[in-house]
């Protein structure tokens, strides 16, 4: 009984450290066209239940690779982040609490706290062009992050979603969260499924 008192003190302590990652980690507003892949697409919905979280999608090329702007005369690989290397953003609202969002269908990727390649994505000012939490990181809820043994699904545990105020241009408003992938070639590119588990 007190090993598992003990386990449930513990869990938040684990759960926030959750890694956040600034905008501008990735670029900023001058340089969109080396990073800026797609979107922010429009709101969609997800559903289980009685459970909806609505969502919006960006995919960035973190290393700043974009075919289009590093390599003009390569058509093959037009569209594609360069290196491999792609950032796949997902701005979530929802009124819903203790909510799991799945993603899967995931490649090239293996979870690392320090770099981050995965967690909260968190505004800054000199990049209002990517979707991003509006807020600190002291304000975040103790979200969990779990894979699969392959870590191609990674679950988030959403315990709320804050209402955070709105951000500039494309920062939206909303919880968001991120994997950062390196997959082994440009195309095709393995985009992660989003649900609720």
């Amino acid at each position: 009984m007190v090993i598992f008192v003990g386990l449930v003190f513990a869990l938040p302590v684990f759960a926030g450290s959750l890694p956040v990652r600034g905008t501008s980690r990735n670029g900023e507003n001058g340089s969109a066209a080396a990073w800026a892949l797609f979107g922010p697409t429009q709101t969609a919905t997800i559903s289980k239940g009685t459970t909806k979280v609505t969502y919006k999608l960006q995919v960035v090329c973190p290393s700043q690779q974009v075919t289009n702007n590093t390599n003009p005369s390569d058509n093959f690989d037009d569209g594609a982040c360069d290196d491999g290397a792609y950032l796949f953003i997902f701005q979530l609202n929802s009124t819903a609490t203790n909510v799991n969002i799945q993603l899967s269908g995931i490649s090239g990727f293996t979870p690392d706290a320090n770099a981050p390649n995965y967690g909260v994505m968190l505004c800054d000012p000199t990049n209002t062009l990517q979707l991003c939490a509006n807020t600190t990181e002291g304000q975040l809820p103790a979200i969990t992050f779990t894979t699969n043994t392959n870590n191609s699904t990674a679950t988030f545990g959403i315990p709320s979603f804050p209402a955070f105020p709105a951000g500039k241009n494309h920062q939206g408003q909303g919880l968001t969260i991120f994997v950062l992938t390196q997959q082994a070639v440009p195309h095709s590119i393995w985009l992660p499924r989003i649900s609720i588990q």
